[in-house]
């Protein structure tokens, strides 16, 4: 299993796009500047009025298949 850590800041508005279907994948950078693509559903169950903010371990499993996700920070 490979795990990363991102910081994630997304606006309310910004993560409504998501939401609504206009775009299914967030794109984020880890600590090491590697690139990672998270579904946006993953995603829901940390969003306040003020949108996403905080950092974030991601697990994924065989075939770089998304796992879990939980907030660190």
């Amino acid at each position: 299993m490979q795990e990363v850590i991102v910081s994630l800041s997304l606006s309310a508005e910004k993560y409504l796009e998501y939401y609504r279907g206009y775009a299914s994948g967030v794109i984020a950078y880890d600590t090491l500047g590697r690139r990672v693509q998270l579904p946006a559903s993953v995603l829901r169950q940390f969003v306040t009025h003020k949108g996403i903010q905080g950092v974030f371990r991601v697990r994924f499993g065989a075939g770089n298949k998304f796992q879990s996700i939980e907030r660190v920070a």
